[in-house]
């Protein structure tokens, strides 16, 4: 009776630090990075456009390539739900000039001052996907990390011929999971420049991992003696 006691004890250490028996390696693959940041855009894009007013027959441009618009799934949702909403949109060259950004297109390559074209200004703030916390498994060692991708992004709808603002928002959304260690290639796979570091573990943690262990099987073996007395 007492043997078992000790033997089960000692199953249920080796079922929570052994690799490789652990329930959750039967989960399916994460998302990609930039899967990740996409379904971020996905939301963005919808917000910014929630209830926003769109004239009918202009055709809207989109300064391309956005700065901060990471693989460029920005652009590429909104010209997707534009299109979907029936509007004309065309992606054209982002200015160069400095000044404001009406200003700035009234060049030879962008429309004429009078021009009955509308110009969706998007300015992202902050775009990327990264490992915020360390997941440690028992009684050591680490199981994965916790993921959050995120995008901030400010939209302004400007009429080029009279120069006004026709609206203007603003939309964030963020997005998190949990990456097993071995899933970390994969979630890389694909992502382009989308490469976030892993975060440090304390090193608190280092030393107590060990003293855990020590301590647990300590109590056991002492447990099981003094079962025997």
């Amino acid at each position: 009776m007492r043997g078992r006691i000790l033997v089960r004890a000692l199953g249920v250490l080796v079922w929570f630090g052994a690799p490789g028996i652990q329930p959750a390696l039967a989960a399916p693959p994460p998302a990609t990075h930039g899967a990740m940041l996409d379904s971020v855009a996905r939301l963005v894009t919808s917000d910014l456009l929630l209830g926003a007013s769109l004239p009918a027959g202009r055709t809207i441009r989109i300064a391309t390539p956005l700065t901060g618009d990471t693989l460029g799934l920005l652009t590429q949702r909104m010209v997707e739900q534009l299109r979907a909403r029936g509007a004309e949109v065309r992606l054209v060259p982002a200015p160069q000039a400095s000044g404001t950004v009406v200003g700035a297109w009234n060049h030879s390559d962008g429309p004429r001052a009078d021009s009955v074209d509308l110009l969706l200004d998007l300015r992202v703030g902050g775009a990327g996907v990264a490992y915020v916390r360390v997941l440690r498994k028992f009684p050591m060692g680490v199981r994965g990390y916790e993921r959050v991708a995120s995008m901030r992004v400010g939209a302004t709808l400007l009429d080029l011929g009279t120069r006004e603002v026709l609206w203007a928002k603003t939309a964030s959304a963020q997005a998190g999971d949990v990456v097993l260690k071995r899933d970390l290639s994969y979630a890389q796979s694909g992502s382009g420049g989308l490469n976030p570091a892993l975060p440090r573990g304390g090193g608190g943690a280092r030393l107590i991992e060990p003293l855990i262990v020590v301590g647990v099987v300590t109590g056991l073996v002492v447990l099981f003696y003094s079962n025997r007395n």
